[in-house]
């Protein structure tokens, strides 16, 4: 088996540095994963930088300097769970150490906020490159969407560290806001994950799963009308839930016109 090579925060600085030295346009990179966690001091090393760039003119500029100074591509040695994180590039240099890079949409799943982009802390600024982490609360809610299990270890390691909880619950609604997808039912899973695997209790989980079991019944209700369920009781016995608990999810999905009065009508 390989074992991946860790780099220390010196190294990743150093690197920095290079890019900033070759680069031929003014270009913000913001920093995500284990290598900010190693900026913020709450953990030792990193194998790679996760990069993130709001445009894709400045991910060919830091692929063409990364070029420049001998990374080449590694897409597709890179592990299934690792490629599906949809990197727009992943650059790995001799030594091992890897640049993943995402253009706005990080790890296939959230976006670059304009929220994430003000709460992130200036970290490196020369040559033409700025460098900026993120905030450990919009990391800890990255972490919460990816399907590797060691992303639950960071998510205690940064929740002991101290954290605003309402950030990441308000930036996970927000997100969710642009999307089908129930951004809170993966943060529930990895808030029980956190609790049953590190006996951390967050505040949040309580709210957070609430609102994801709000959001999968709704909708659930929602394909099962189309599909020609029309009773409640039918509903009710189906989801196994009682049948106020229906009509209450069916009430919200007309005040948010997802269903109709009229698809509503028969549904007693």
């Amino acid at each position: 088996m390989i074992r991946c090579r860790s780099f220390n925060r010196q190294y990743a600085e150093n690197e920095l540095r290079k890019v900033a030295s070759v680069l031929t346009q003014k270009t913000t990179i913001f920093i995500a994963g284990g290598a900010a966690m190693a900026f913020y001091g709450l953990k030792e090393a990193t194998k790679d930088i996760d990069v993130v760039v709001q445009s894709g003119v400045d991910a060919k500029s830091i692929s063409l300097a990364l070029r420049n100074l001998g990374y080449v591509d590694r897409r597709r040695r890179i592990a299934t769970n690792y490629r599906r994180m949809k990197a727009s590039a992943i650059l790995e240099n001799h030594d091992g150490f890897r640049w993943d890079m995402f253009e706005r949409a990080i790890a296939g799943k959230l976006s670059l906020s304009v929220g994430m982009t003000r709460r992130s802390r200036k970290l490196f600024d020369g040559g033409n490159l700025q460098a900026r982490l993120l905030c450990k609360e919009d990391i800890f809610l990255l972490k919460s969407v990816t399907e590797r299990n060691l992303d639950v270890e960071d998510m205690g390691i940064i929740a002991e560290s101290g954290v605003d909880w309402d950030v990441i619950v308000k930036e996970c609604r927000s997100q969710a806001l642009h999307t089908a997808v129930i951004r809170e039912d993966a943060l529930c899973s990895r808030l029980m994950d956190l609790r049953d695997r590190r006996g951390i209790i967050s505040p949040i989980e309580k709210e957070i799963c609430r609102i994801a079991d709000q959001k999968v019944l709704e909708a659930w209700i929602t394909r099962k009308v189309r599909e020609g369920i029309y009773t409640v009781k039918d509903l009710a016995i189906e989801a196994g839930e009682p049948e106020h608990v229906i009509r209450r999810a069916i009430a919200r999905l007309v005040q948010k016109k997802v269903l109709t009065a009229n698809q509503c009508a028969h549904k007693k």
